[in-house]
Formats: structure tokens, sequence, C-alpha cells
């Protein structure tokens, strides 16, 4: 997969510029959720489970499992789960930090996970080439 369907560029703009201003500004962020209500309006979505320091991949599930229930009702048109991780791949064989945005919508047969490999170099966040793959 080489590009994000045209209808998904606002939500996925909108992620990508929130991730980078909180890492910015508070050098991390806590994974969080944008959707795309039936009048085409990108909604941010903050979610606390009640902890001061959450596990991620708790967040991360529990906006997942909601916004998923929300477009099986047909309330959503789509949604956005962005957060970090640290990965490695065939271009980054050494361990990178990437802002990672899930991408889903009712008319995509799977997800999509959009990559932004970033590093901080002297206190400067420097984004490297991002790419998309299906989940």
């Amino acid at each position: 997969m080489n590009s994000i369907p045209h209808e998904l560029n606002g939500l996925l703009h909108y992620s990508q510029s929130l991730a980078k201003l909180l890492l910015n500004e508070q050098g991390e962020f806590h994974p969080f959720g944008a959707y795309l209500n039936k009048n085409k309006v990108i909604t941010q979505r903050m979610f606390n489970d009640g902890d001061d320091y959450p596990l991620s991949i708790g967040l991360i599930n529990i906006i997942k499992n909601d916004f998923d229930q929300q477009q099986i009702l047909d309330l959503i048109g789509a949604s956005a789960i962005t957060y970090e991780a640290k990965i490695t791949n065939l271009n980054y064989p050494v361990s990178v930090a990437v802002i990672v945005i899930r991408l889903n919508a009712s008319f995509l047969n799977s997800a999509i996970l959009c990559y932004l490999p970033y590093k901080v170099i002297d206190n400067e966040i420097e984004y490297m080439e991002s790419w998309v793959e299906e989940d």
C-alpha cells in the first residue's frame, strides 16, 4: 500500500499535526483519537482511564474498541488513533521512534497504519520519510 485514500487525508493531517505539536511542546504524548463524523467534521477524542500514568496499549485498546463500535453503528465515517512507538524493520534495523496513526473507515478492507519516524537531535525533532502499511 503506497497511499492514503483522499477521504482520509484531512483526518491524517489533523492527527499528525496535533502529534507533532505535542511532541514539540511536551516531548511526548498519550495516545489520542480523532474521528470524522457523518457531517465530515473532524473531532478530537481524548480518553481517560483514571490513571495518571496510563499504559499506552490500554488506551489504544479503549479507543479502538470505542471507534469500532461507533463505526459498526454507523455513527462515524472514519477514525484515527495516534500514538508513539519504537520500531525496527528493513529500513531501520536499529530501533527508531515513530508517530503511528491508525486510520480506519467502513470503505477500507483493513485499517491503514501510517508511520512517521523521527529523532531528537540537540532538543530539535527531525522527521524522516513516512510510509504506510495495512494493519
